[in-house]
């Protein structure tokens, strides 16, 4: 009876760091990013920065979540954890917290603009604002 109970806390332990190995941040440039968004239309563009930032400019199709804001992890958690994301911000200090809390919470993958939107825009990379 305890080998058994020995057995099963062994096997879900082995799934548990299984699981967390599947899960994935990949960083990259801004250039980088651009030719990857490019060949592959189903990843969604994540934008952590404020509302004011965002009208300024951002990534054709981002969806913009605050992460200043009180609801920002209620908004993260109702994502589809299945879906591939890009998480951008000015730097990389709001989308690393952000990638961090989503791969904590079950997201598979997950792409971090590691230079930000400020390089995305003096690369002449296409961008749209309000």
């Amino acid at each position: 009876m305890k080998t058994k109970k020995i057995l099963y806390a062994v096997i879900i332990m082995l799934i548990s760091v299984l699981s967390v190995s599947a899960q994935q941040i990949i960083q990259k440039r801004s250039t980088e990013l651009s030719q990857i968004l490019a060949k592959n239309k189903k990843i969604v563009i994540l934008d952590v920065r404020t509302p004011h930032e965002f009208a300024a400019g951002h990534l054709k199709g981002a969806v913009n979540i605050d992460i200043y804001q009180d609801n920002f992890y209620a908004r993260i958690d109702k994502l589809d954890k299945k879906a591939t994301y890009m998480v951008y911000c000015r730097t990389s200090n709001r989308s690393g917290a952000a990638v961090g809390y989503m791969r904590q919470n079950g997201f598979k993958i997950l792409y971090q603009m590691m230079d930000g939107f400020p390089m995305w825009a003096a690369n002449k990379l296409p961008y749209e604002k309000y």
